[in-house]
């Protein structure tokens, strides 16, 4: 913290190489309090818009590819969880990982409040390598709680704008993920968006939740057909 304070090398310099020497302690539980302890000390650090490290520091664009970086250790750390152990312990497992589901979700709250994360860089810099990072860990509960936090820390107009390519990520997910409340989570979201200026309503949004949901439907009832 001190380092980074005197600014004798870049913010983003010395934020990557935190984040990559956390990779050396892989015990997931301590792995998870570590990561989140540097994700606590440095939130203020990080080269944002507008903030003391930008510029030599680096840019919002280094600081997204950072949290991201954490964001994508922590949740295969978090999804290692439920393979430590005996298998008699699951349940227990199962339990301390739905516990410390906000640690890692904590990221998201993060990334979501940067400055410099407007709706251009969302869609240019965010939306696409963050919903990546969620369907590569492949677990049905991993998936489920990050993408109803995505829907949730989010604007409604960011997730409105990048509407296609969220519910192109929603057909790759794990068999095990209930997509229908994911769905219920982002229309439950979209209910709230109020009509841009200049419009006296807002524009039709569920149009293509309705037929992505109409295609996973039809795509189901093939299923049987083509196991014959």
């Amino acid at each position: 913290r001190v380092f980074l304070q005197s600014k004798e090398a870049a913010a983003k310099v010395v934020l990557e190489d935190l984040v990559e020497h956390c990779k050396g302690v892989q015990q997931p539980l301590r792995g998870l309090f570590l990561r989140n302890y540097l994700l606590q000390c440095t939130r203020e650090r990080l080269p944002d818009t507008g903030s003391d490290y930008e510029g030599e520091g680096g840019t919002v664009s280094d600081a997204i590819k950072i949290v991201l970086a954490n964001f994508g250790e922590m949740a295969k750390l978090w999804v290692r969880m439920q393979h430590q152990g005996p298998a008699a312990n699951k349940e227990q497992r199962e339990k301390e990982r739905a516990e410390l589901k906000v640690v890692v979700g904590g990221n998201l709250h993060r990334l979501a409040s940067l400055e410099g994360v407007t709706l251009q860089v969302y869609t240019a810099e965010v939306v696409q390598p963050l919903l990546e990072l969620i369907v590569s860990c492949k677990d049905g509960l991993a998936q489920e709680y990050l993408l109803e936090c995505v829907c949730q820390v989010f604007p409604v107009a960011y997730h409105t704008a990048t509407l296609p390519t969220l519910l192109r990520f929603l057909s790759w997910l794990s068999a095990a993920a209930d997509e229908s409340a994911i769905l219920s989570h982002l229309i439950s979201r979209l209910c709230a968006l109020e009509p841009a200026d200049g419009e006296t309503e807002a524009r039709d949004v569920f149009t293509p939740v309705a037929d992505h949901v109409e295609r996973r439907c039809a795509s189901l009832r093939l299923l049987p057909s083509l196991a014959l």
